[in-house]
């Protein structure tokens, strides 16, 4: 009987570990906290300025910023809800099947102005759940993009929020 209620307490105990976080800063521009069961990888998307995973938890990060010095020289002036509205009408949310985009709840992360909605569908059989942000400062738009397996939304959920709320511009 002891042993049993060892065996649930140790199981209790491990599930509520907090995870730890570390600030993980890029290029001098912007910083953004990374659960510390996630490395580093080059190989989610060619343009992103940051991006982790774990793929023992299938969980992903990656943050993609673009100057809009870079973008008014394509002739191209957005808002915040002009760029939120092409970058959810892209190839990114085409390539799921059964996509839906929840309507974008407007958020203030650390004095920026910001987007988030939920995205969920189908890739390669797989049911995914995303946290889309869209942050807007005076010099650049990013993207922080966070994902899991559907399966995985509730325990994961928060994770995204920690890591997305914690976004910070260098000044």
């Amino acid at each position: 009987m002891r042993i049993l209620l060892l065996i649930i307490i140790s199981a209790l105990c491990a599930c509520t570990t907090p995870i730890k976080y570390s600030d993980v800063k890029v290029n001098n521009q912007f910083s953004i906290h990374v659960p510390d069961f996630m490395q580093p990888t080059n190989e989610i998307h060619q343009k992103a300025a940051l991006q982790y995973q774990n793929l023992e938890k299938e969980f992903y990060l990656l943050v993609i910023n673009e100057s809009k010095e870079q973008m008014k020289a394509y002739d191209l002036d957005y808002d915040l809800d002009s760029y939120y509205k092409n970058i959810v009408s892209t190839p990114f949310t085409e390539q799921l099947k059964n996509g839906k985009v929840s309507m974008p709840g407007r958020m203030d992360i650390h004095g920026k102005k910001a987007l988030i909605s939920e995205i969920t569908g189908n890739i390669n059989n797989a049911d995914i759940y995303y946290k889309l942000t869209v942050i807007e400062s005076p010099e650049h738009f990013y993207q922080v993009v966070t994902w899991t397996k559907a399966e995985n939304k509730e325990k994961m959920s928060l994770v995204m929020d920690s890591v997305i709320q914690s976004f910070k511009e260098i000044n």
